[in-house]
């Protein structure tokens, strides 16, 4: 297996801090010493002092990538992996390479690539004179043809190939820093590196330079052409951005210098604390009077330069906690408003708890508050482990107020006191029990041979009280009877002197064996205890687990699932809203809890809200912006712990059903986008068409010149209001689907006359009533629905064959189907296909390219039937054409005769008055 090569960046704060010079002369360096050394890419920009440096060095050609009628160069991985160098150098790390359209863009590594043979990256600093090169937005391809890759995907393919690779990188182009720096310039990078690109990096090297130099060099210009330095330095090069991005440089690198020296302490089992900053940690109680405390904490690190304050608090591993969750939330407040962190931590030793964080986190002071009133904080003997235990950290104690106590703290009062109970019972038992049983046998006046059996008896004794209170009242038990029994019942009694070697022996057998078994007892209670606890723990995990797998993506199944498992109230998944500061519930196993803000305001949309288990929520953070909340009893420590495990999960699953979300609201806008454009095309017809016809017969009819006659005349009059009505349907069509797509649509449900609602149609569309046949039944019932709007089903339906079946009459039909009414509108015309049924309702479909038009009659008419409650369909007519059958409700109560004479003496004056059909 190849070793993965070596990986050193030269980062800087700006262009022309001198990045690319310094790579350079470290190549002339390295091909001086004999290391075969290429240039893979490096940009120039013109600049004299970097052409010479390239001058000397082998340059690999670039790969021409032509996209049109443009070339770009672009790094030839392949042929710097054939030609096996030891070190390739490739300028501007976060560059965009243009690939042609079908070519395979390379797989990105993954995120948490391990580094070979490396614990941390060598990080150093170097301030130079010399003009860089620079990755400023060199230009790139606009077109939309090609696709787009990065120059650090072909940098981890040369890596791979275990060549080493020297590269440039400027600080604005780090993906976490992306936010901040255009906040800073006000310009966002889209080239971008990911921080984990960064952090596998085996050498980092910052090229810094100060602000005024480097505006100077660019004056001179060193870094642009003289028509580009006085807007470079009105804008990007303006003095404070220039600080800015150093200072954001500066402490990146630094955060990577405190992550390596961990790495390496921790690699190295390294216990001793290495102070390389002042860090400072700030023990709470969670109790009034904390807030002296970490003001003074804030006032010790702020005499400090670049010192950082961490702000703790234990919790105890049973999840008993002394604070209320309210006030260590204002405690969390006071402290990053101070510009410190806030930790919260378990544990069932305060002192051993609060040193291994410490030196953890490579502290060098503690400070811890002193109160007689604490309870399971530093007081007494604890302050005193607490010294013992800090070795190499100064511990500063301050006199703390003592605090009231509330409710809440009463309650573990109790809890704590029924723990000293127990205790002081078992010492209670040890003393007095052995005396008990001494008096009881007193009353047998048992004889010197029935001292083994009296032996026995005690060690019941001490049993019983080592499982009260541990190992040492079981001692002091020991010691007791082994007293007791010499003196009572060992001759001469009444004395401590023992005569009787046997007798000797069996009181030492007895202490030998009553200390070990107390010693057993105790272990044995403690393993008992860890047991039972590690049992819950895989119990729980096994049922979570089991319903994770059940439940699969079902978000709300598996908060159910937790909730169940832990008997609690309700679960929430909240999401950090940056937008309003403040925290959403996405997703909950109480439906009405969706949606539902949070009161907590957080000071910073990056702090991490610690969980605090209290009686009513409990807190469980999953990452920056995720958290469980948990609604009911107090949570313990290794509850907290479990539900933390299936955080990412539940993530994962939310993560996927937004995306699955976002996919189908680009399908919608696409869709969006077609129907936008089928209504371009469609009005451009519908609307232009009668105008014209308008405008030509108007036109006409105004010719002075012209003399028309009496039949003309009409003629144009017919037309202008023929395409009057048309463009009266097409706004009407148009009015009548944005009122539905808006809920707009008011249906006035009353019992209604199918064949009063058909006479107000024919009245309507009067110039189609000659080809209208209509058929109803003398007892047809009465129908539940709007009498306007079935007009408007109806017109439109006949419209619908007028248009497509011109040649065909239609008949109107209609009869009582159970408790329905289904009125059928009737064509012989050329039919639609069946295939085209799915769509033939959606708005904007249009049947038949030879009929343009917008398509929304029949999507009109089909909402409107589902407005009432009813329906639309379409089937075929035997022989051929398309019927359309609408569906209503028979309305309640008693059905009078249908009125359809009119309609009838319509039908009987049309023509032959015969049914056209097969």
């Amino acid at each position: 297996m190849v070793e993965r090569g070596h990986l050193k960046v030269y980062l800087g704060f700006a262009p022309g801090v001198g990045k690319t010079y310094t790579m350079l002369r470290e190549a002339h360096e390295l091909q001086a010493r004999g290391t075969k050394v290429i240039v893979g890419v490096v940009e120039d920009h013109g600049r004299p002092n970097t052409k010479a440096l390239i001058d000397g060095l082998t340059v690999m050609p670039r790969k021409e990538v032509h996209i049109g009628q443009s070339t770009f160069g672009e790094l030839d991985v392949d042929a710097c992996i054939a030609a096996a160098p030891e070190v390739v150098l490739v300028d501007e790390l976060a560059h965009t390479v243009v690939v042609p359209p079908k070519t395979t863009m390379p797989k990105a590594p993954p995120q948490n690539r391990a580094v070979p043979n490396h614990t941390s990256p060598r990080v150093t600093m170097q301030h130079v004179t010399t003009p860089d090169a620079t990755a400023a937005n060199a230009s790139k391809p606009s077109a939309s043809e090609p696709v787009q890759t990065k120059r650090w995907h072909d940098v981890e393919r040369l890596l791979d190939a275990g060549i080493n690779v020297v590269s440039t990188l400027n600080v604005q182009h780090i993906e976490s820093l992306n936010d901040v720096v255009a906040a800073v310039t006000g310009t966002r990078q889209r080239e971008t590196v990911p921080d984990h690109v960064l952090r596998n990096a085996d050498e980092i090297e910052l090229i810094d330079l100060s602000p005024d130099a480097l505006r100077i060099r660019l004056s001179k210009g060193d870094i642009y052409r003289a028509e580009q330095i006085e807007a470079a330095l009105s804008n990007y090069f303006r003095l404070g951005n220039l600080s800015a991005l150093r200072e954001l440089a500066l402490l990146w690198l630094a955060d990577r210098v405190d992550e390596g020296l961990a790495k390496y302490r921790a690699a190295k089992e390294i216990k001793d604390n290495w102070p390389a900053r002042e860090r400072l940690i700030v023990a709470v109680r969670g109790l009034p009077g904390d807030e002296t405390l970490i003001r003074r904490g804030a006032r010790i690190i702020g005499r400090i330069p670049e010192g950082e304050m961490i702000v703790v608090h234990v919790a105890s591993g049973d999840g008993i906690q002394l604070a209320n969750n309210d006030h260590l939330e204002k405690l969390q407040e006071l402290t990053e408003s101070l510009g410190a962190q806030w930790r919260l931590i378990v544990g069932d030793d305060v002192a051993s708890t609060l040193v291994d964080f410490a030196r953890s986190v490579n502290a060098s002071q503690l400070v811890v508050g002193l109160s007689r009133r604490a309870v399971g904080f530093v007081g007494g003997l604890t302050s005193k482990r607490l010294i013992k235990a800090a070795k190499g950290i100064d511990v500063h104690i301050v006199s703390a107020e003592p605090a009231r106590h509330s409710a809440r703290e009463k309650l573990v009062h109790k809890r704590h006191a029924r723990s000293i109970l127990r205790r002081a019972m078992s010492w209670l038992v040890a003393l007095i029990g052995p005396v008990a049983l001494a008096g009881l046998v007193s009353l047998w006046n048992p004889s010197e041979e029935y001292l083994s059996t009296i032996l026995l008896s005690n060690l019941t004794v001490v049993v019983f009280t080592t499982l009260l209170g541990g190992l040492w009242p079981g001692i002091v038990s020991v010691l007791l009877v082994s007293f007791l029994v010499n003196w009572f019942y060992t001759p001469p009694v009444h004395t401590l002197t023992i005569t009787e070697p046997v007798n000797i022996a069996q009181i030492m057998l007895f202490f030998v064996i009553a200390s070990a078994v107390a010693w057993v007892v105790d272990i044995a209670d403690r393993r008992a205890a860890l047991a039972a606890r590690a049992q819950r723990r895989a119990t729980l995990l096994a049922e979570l687990a089991s319903g994770v797998i059940s439940g699969g993506d079902d978000l709300r199944g598996l908060l159910e699932r937790l909730r169940e498992t832990f008997t609690l109230e309700a679960v929430d998944l909240q999401r950090y809203d940056k937008r309003y500061n403040r925290w959403i519930t996405v997703a909950s196993s109480d439906r009405a809890r969706i949606g539902s803000q949070n009161c907590t305001f957080d000071s910073s949309a990056s702090s991490e809200k610690i969980p605090v288990p209290d009686t009513s929520q409990t807190k469980i953070p999953i990452d920056d912006t995720m958290r469980f909340v948990a609604q009911g009893r107090v949570l313990t420590a290794e509850d907290i712990e479990i539900i933390e495990a299936h955080g990412p999960r539940i993530v994962i699953i939310l993560d996927r059903q937004e995306i699955d979300a976002m996919r189908r609201a680009t399908a919608a806008l696409e869709a969006g986008n077609r129907v936008g454009s089928a209504v371009l095309a469609a009005v451009s017809h519908d609307l232009r068409t009668p105008l014209a016809a308008i405008k030509a017969a108007a036109s006409t009819l105004a010719l002075e010149e012209v003399q028309l006659s009496a039949a003309d005349q009409r003629q144009l009059i017919t037309s202008l209001c023929a395409s009057t009505d048309n463009l009266d349907i097409v706004v009407g069509n148009l009015l009548d689907m944005s009122r539905l797509n808006s809920n707009a649509v008011h249906v006035h449900r009353v019992p209604t006359n199918i064949g009063d609602v058909i006479d107000a149609m024919l009245t309507e569309l009067n110039d189609a009533a000659p080809w209208i046949d209509v058929d109803l039944p003398d007892d047809l019932p009465l129908v539940e629905g709007d009498p306007g709007l079935i007009q408007r089903v109806l017109a439109n339906l006949v419209n619908n064959c007028r248009r497509h079946a011109s040649q065909s009459r239609i008949r109107i039909v209609a009869g009582a189907v159970w408790d329905t009414v289904e009125v059928r509108v009737v064509d012989h015309g050329p039919g639609i296909p069946r295939e085209k049924w799915a769509d033939l309702f959606t708005p904007f479909h249009n049947i038949s390219d030879r009929h343009a038009g917008l398509g929304l009659g029949l999507a009109v008419a089909h909402g409107f039937a589902e407005e009432m409650g009813g329906d639309l369909t379409i089937e075929e007519t035997p022989c051929g054409g398309a019927t359309f059958v609408l569906t209503l409700k028979t309305a309640k109560g008693e059905v009078p005769k249908t009125g359809t004479d009119k309609a009838l003496k319509l039908v009987k004056g049309n023509g032959d008055g015969k049914n056209t059909g097969c």
